[in-house]
């Protein structure tokens, strides 16, 4: 709330707070690898032996190896597959929160040259390269515009 009012009266954010949803954005994509590389872990079958009998009589009891699988594994699967999903569920809501956020100020950004430039950087995640040839300058370049603006941004704020 103390964020969202703060935009509204122009105070600026700093250049971490505006990285902050790349990263965030980032740690979804990497938990979201690990929830499919979790999903995919092989509960082996193992060899249990279990007392068994003869089919006719008379009914002779025996030990028999049968595969099984291992319920300890199982269930550490799903309970790690588990905490990973609620995690990611959170780091998703916390991203949709800087989003939001971001593109409040963003869209509050009077220069054209600017606003774009923090639309490509900070919510679609170019690199500053990529940045560079879309609007026709090198990598440094479009940094330091956006570094420029902050600053003088901070300072009238």
């Amino acid at each position: 709330m103390v964020k969202k009012r703060a935009l509204e009266h122009g105070i600026n954010m700093t250049k971490q707070e505006l990285e902050q949803l790349i990263s965030l954005r980032k740690e979804i994509e990497e938990l979201e690898q690990d929830i499919q590389h979790i999903e995919q872990m092989d509960i082996k079958a193992v060899p249990v032996k279990v007392d068994a009998s003869s089919q006719c009589f008379p009914y002779v009891k025996s030990r028999v190896t049968v595969q099984g699988y291992d319920p300890l594994l199982a269930d550490r699967r799903d309970r790690l597959l588990c905490e990973k999903i609620t995690l990611l569920c959170e780091r998703k809501k916390k991203a949709a929160e800087e989003e939001n956020h971001l593109l409040q100020y963003i869209n509050n950004v009077k220069e054209s040259r600017v606003r774009r430039i923090m639309q490509y950087r900070y919510v679609e995640g170019y690199s500053w390269e990529k940045i560079g040839c879309i609007m026709h300058f090198d990598r440094r370049t479009g940094e330091r515009i956006v570094s420029r603006y902050l600053k003088r941004n901070k300072n009238s704020g």
